[in-house]
């Protein structure tokens, strides 16, 4: 018996196959979806990797971009559609759960050790709700009224919540983007794209970098505007993981993840964060209160996916 879970993001198709007993990924593949022109060309890939082309995915947990509640599915920051029959059909499944990407994100994160966290503010943890957003191609945000909570994390389009700069670099930069897109949420400052634009418009006519890779790199290096680059962004990204600890009180913590946040994860200053993540006037120690971690593994959204295949064989999340 075949089993997959995979985590589809807006660059990255990542896979992992496991036998009847569904536990540990023990094949794990990724794929850059600009290679392919589906996601079936990719687990066809897939299944051709472990030689077993054509053969049937007894049970599959899909966990893709953007909502998940009608057919087709149009997956977001990627120009791809699933239909649940259509997949059933064509890989002889019995068994199959899609669900929005940061669902499952949401699930891998808060399951990660304490270990395997960098904390960027310590807070007073609790046994309240949940909150894990995650800055990749996108930004993601699901919430979860307690870390014991049965079911599966509430996926939310939180990530197109409007932008609200908070200094005058900041107010250029969104009337820029204003400019270009009309509406600014924080995606449009907290995702690679976002990352890549702050730079640009920081930078000018002397911009080098022409990617969210080369402008982290750049800032390793030194180069003094992809610095503040980042900084801003993470500026940006402790605001909104404050707004975030205003509107859902979680004291069971706030987990940031994502490909583009772990990537950055030397950058996070704790001191830093805290001190951006906290100004919100007379709340400031309303949010104090509320612990934040940054998952540091690339595959948080892979391992949720993994949990929830787990469950396939013993009851529906």
């Amino acid at each position: 018996m075949t089993s997959l879970a995979a985590d589809i993001g807006g660059t990255y198709s990542r896979l992992a196959w496991s036998g009847s007993n569904a536990t540990a990924s023990a094949n794990e593949q990724s794929f850059n979806n600009a290679e392919f022109d589906s996601l079936e060309a990719v687990i066809d890939r897939g299944l051709s990797m472990l030689g077993s082309p054509g053969k049937p995915i007894d049970r599959m947990v899909l966990a893709v971009p953007g909502p998940v509640h009608d057919d087709p599915i149009r997956l977001t920051n990627i120009n791809w559609q699933l239909r649940r029959e259509s997949l059933k059909n064509r890989f002889q499944t019995a068994q199959l759960k899609i669900v929005n990407d940061f669902q499952a994100a949401a699930l891998g994160a808060i399951n990660e050790p304490l270990e395997r966290l960098k904390i960027l503010n310590a807070g007073v943890p609790g046994e309240g709700p949940v909150v894990a957003a995650g800055a990749g191609t996108g930004l993601g945000m699901a919430w979860l009224p307690a870390r014991d909570h049965e079911r599966l994390p509430q996926a939310t389009e939180g990530g197109h919540l409007d932008f609200a700069p908070n200094n005058a670099a900041q107010l250029a930069v969104y009337r820029r983007l204003a400019e270009r897109y009309g509406h600014v949420s924080y995606e449009r400052i907290l995702s690679g794209v976002g990352l890549l634009d702050g730079y640009r418009y920081l930078a000018g006519s002397s911009a080098q970098a022409n990617s969210p890779a080369a402008v982290a790199a750049a800032a390793k290096q030194g180069d003094r505007v992809a610095v503040e680059a980042v900084q801003q962004f993470i500026d940006v990204f402790a605001a909104y993981a404050g707004n975030l600890a205003l509107a859902f009180d979680p004291t069971g913590g706030i987990y940031l993840c994502g490909g583009l946040t772990v990537h950055l994860a030397d950058w996070f200053d704790p001191t830093a964060f805290t001190l951006a993540f906290t100004a919100k006037g007379r709340m400031a120690e309303v949010v104090r209160r509320i612990p934040v971690y940054l998952v540091t593994r690339h595959d948080a959204g892979l391992a949720g996916a993994s949990r929830i295949l787990q469950s396939l064989h013993r009851a529906e999340i």
